[in-house]
């Protein structure tokens, strides 16, 4: 949940797959998924990484819901993912 005001968000993501396979990472915030700052990754062989980094800077009008949310056509394995929220000094 973030309070109204200006946040830095950084995230990153990797799995492995066992075939090939993609992965999608769509943010949402202020009540809309933004597919715009996703990261998506397509992997053409078994066995392979795949991952990807966004950095977003949201505009939080009211205090709002920040969701990650993650779609693959196969299952993933060994997956990760680091996030950090970073809340700017600058009015609304």
């Amino acid at each position: 949940m973030l309070a109204p005001g200006y946040y830095l968000v950084s995230y990153k993501a990797s799995v492995l797959f066992q075939a090939a396979s993609y992965m999608q990472i769509t943010p949402s915030y202020n009540g809309t998924a933004h597919l715009d700052a996703g990261i998506y990754f397509a992997t053409s062989t078994g066995g392979t990484s795949a991952s990807g980094s966004a950095f977003i800077i949201i505009r939080a009008p009211a205090q709002t819901v920040f969701t990650l949310t993650y779609s693959g056509s196969s299952e993933a394995r060994a997956g990760d993912i680091n996030l950090t929220i970073l809340r700017l000094n600058r009015p609304l």
